[in-house]
C-alpha cells in the first residue's frame, strides 16, 4: 500500500462548494428578521420623562397617551391630535389614563389632555415620572 500517492481525481469528481443552499438560508434569516422588525407593536419614542423624589410602580392596563417636546400628541404610538383622543376615551372607557408628557414639553399640552380625559369619563390620569437617582 502505497500511502504517498496523490489521489488524482477526474473532472466530475472534485471538489466543489454549492452556494445555493447557503444563499437560500441567508435569504430565509433576513426575511425572518424583516417581518420581526414589522410586527413589533410597541414604539420606543425619545420621551424623556421628568423625576419625582417619592412615587410608585404599578402595573394596570390603561390607554397611554404621550407628549412630546414640541408637542406633539401620541395615542397609543400613533400621532393624533385632541379631539380624537377625546372620541378615543369615549368610545373604549378606560378606568386609567397615562399620560407620558417630556419634562420640557409646555403644560399647556398636559392639561388639554387631562381636560379630554375628564370629558370622556376617565376616572383616573395618571402622570408618568422616572425615579429620582
Amino acid at each position: 500500500m502505497n500511502l504517498r500517492r496523490k489521489a488524482r481525481f477526474r473532472a466530475d469528481e472534485r471538489a466543489y462548494i454549492d452556494v445555493v443552499p447557503l444563499v437560500d438560508t441567508l435569504l430565509a434569516v433576513f426575511l425572518f428578521l424583516a417581518v420581526l422588525a414589522f410586527q413589533s407593536p410597541l414604539t420606543f419614542l425619545a420621551v424623556k420623562l421628568p423625576e419625582a423624589e417619592r412615587g410608585e410602580t404599578q402595573r394596570i392596563r390603561a390607554a397611554k397617551v404621550q407628549i412630546l417636546k414640541n408637542g406633539s400628541i401620541l395615542l397609543e404610538g400613533k400621532p393624533t391630535d385632541l379631539k380624537r383622543i377625546q372620541r378615543f376615551l369615549e368610545a373604549r372607557k378606560p378606568r386609567y389614563l397615562i399620560i407620558e408628557a417630556d419634562e420640557d414639553a409646555r403644560h399647556k399640552f398636559v392639561v388639554y389632555v387631562m381636560d379630554r380625559a375628564k370629558k370622556a369619563g376617565v376616572e383616573n390620569v395618571i402622570i408618568a415620572v422616572r425615579q429620582k437617582g
